[in-house]
């Protein structure tokens, strides 16, 4: 009877040690982390992030333009000293009308050079065939600036589309404009060849005769005076 006493005794001495043991390691189980943000409260994080940095881009952007304005603005201490009161005698005399600003003028080498993209254009339109539409640019480019630099090359393709239609009395016309108006330019010498050509493609050849000669004359130096001297060559007058 005691050996069996004796055996519940121990027994119950090792269900107890087991359960402690079991509570000392569930003790020792680390405690899980709290679970992290997801994928979308980052996203609006970083939105608001961005949202923030931008409003602050634009009030810098806002103080920078006041600096700059009130750096070009004069001070008040300056304008004290321009602006005076007017005296008695100044207050009741009538005020003088203010013209209006002046408008901006436009550089002179900015006009030649949309004269010269004009001209351009009018030669292009020349080199597809598209003689109407050339003589029109052309004529255009004459009348932008006819003193320019340009103005005799103008005159000279007007002349060259009339030739190229067949209309010779229309291209001695403007050859000959060269010829009078700008006889020392550069188109010149070409405008007095091209106009003896006119003569002989109408069958005046005394006058294509004289025209080669003229300009033989006047620009012995040049091209168009040694083709000149190559039609007198050819012509049988």
């Amino acid at each position: 009877m005691k050996k069996l006493a004796a055996l519940i005794v121990i027994l119950l001495a090792s269900a107890c040690g087991s359960t402690q043991a079991a509570r000392d390691a569930a003790d020792d189980v680390p405690t899980p982390p709290p679970p992290g943000p997801t994928v979308d409260q980052r996203l609006t994080d970083m939105q608001t992030s961005m949202t923030e940095m931008l409003e602050r881009l634009d009030v810098l952007s806002d103080r920078i333009a006041r600096m700059e304005v009130e750096g070009q603005a004069p001070s008040p201490v300056q304008s004290a000293a321009v602006v005076q009161a007017p005296s008695p005698r100044q207050a009741g005399a009538p005020v003088p009308p203010q013209e209006p600003p002046a408008e901006p003028k436009v550089s002179r080498a900015i006009i030649g050079a949309q004269i010269a993209d004009e001209y351009r254009s009018a030669l292009m339109l020349y080199g597809r065939g598209k003689l109407v539409e050339s003589r029109k640019a052309f004529q255009q480019v004459y009348d932008s600036d006819p003193s320019g630099e340009l103005a005799d090359n103008a005159l000279y393709w007007i002349g060259e589309t009339w030739f190229a239609a067949g209309d010779y009395p229309a291209a001695i016309k403007f050859f000959r404009r060269v010829t009078t108006d700008y006889c020392d330019q550069n188109k010149a010498p070409d405008a007095a060849y091209k106009a003896g050509v006119a003569f002989e493609k109408s069958g005046d050849l005394q006058l294509a005769k004289q025209a080669f000669d003229e300009c033989i004359k006047r620009y012995p130096y040049s091209t168009s005076a040694a083709s000149a001297k190559q039609a007198l060559e050819r012509i049988k007058f």
